[in-house]
């Protein structure tokens, strides 16, 4: 193999791995990488002695980073909602990408409720956290009404915090459509993205804000 292009080779394969850490984009620093090793895979095949370890070693690190750029690929697919996930993304998860709103959807799932279900039993702690895309809810208090609720609100999240039983009950008040997260499944989807967890908590305290506002509507005075 002639010295001036196996020198090529090498310089260009460097070149290439000067750009990929240069690059901010992590799909780019793989391209580079890729390209990186298979420039210097010539050059080990083309010795008096074939090289062969830093050559299976080069067709390692390229499989592992094709298979990389396969999932990034994947996952910056455009994400298509459907008209129930669209109108509950609307409803308050705007500040979430899209496709972390999917992946906080598979977390729980869709419900159908009829007027006189419970999403909040009083006296008993909170186990799911659900909002609704449609039909209203009423906030009782030992049989009487507090305060509506319109779709759009969480409920259950404030006490879902403490794990004290609800001093207060929450009733569809007509047939609803809703999304139910368990809080087991709420727990270990933040352990898993805690990136999403001050998100979450703003979107949390957007909600509760939204409430007490509510409230102080229908207090006397």
């Amino acid at each position: 193999m002639g010295t001036e292009l196996a020198d090529l080779l090498v310089h260009s394969s460097n070149i290439l791995m000067l750009a990929a850490y240069s690059v901010r984009d992590i799909l780019w620093l793989r391209w580079f990488a890729v390209a990186a090793a298979l420039t210097n895979i010539p050059y080990f095949l083309l010795q008096h002695t074939t090289l062969w370890p830093p050559v299976i070693w080069a067709l390692v690190f390229t499989a592992i980073n094709l298979y990389q750029i396969l999932r990034i690929y994947l996952e910056r697919r455009p994400v298509v909602l459907s008209e129930d996930e669209q109108k509950l993304y609307q409803m308050g998860f705007g500040s979430l990408r899209p496709r972390e709103f999917v992946s906080l959807l598979m977390a729980g799932e869709w419900k159908n409720a009829t007027a006189g279900d419970a999403a909040v039993v009083q006296g008993k702690p909170v186990s799911n956290i659900c909002i609704a895309i449609s039909g209203s809810l009423k906030v009782r208090k030992d049989g009487r009404d507090v305060m509506p609720l319109k779709p759009g609100h969480l409920i259950g999240t404030a006490l879902a915090l403490t794990g004290e039983p609800s001093p207060m009950a929450a009733v569809f008040a007509e047939p609803a459509r809703y999304f139910s997260w368990p809080l087991g499944n709420i727990r270990a989807f933040l352990d898993r993205r805690p990136d999403l967890r001050l998100t979450l908590q703003g979107l949390v305290n957007r909600d509760l804000a939204a409430k007490i506002e509510q409230l102080s509507s229908h207090l006397p005075g």
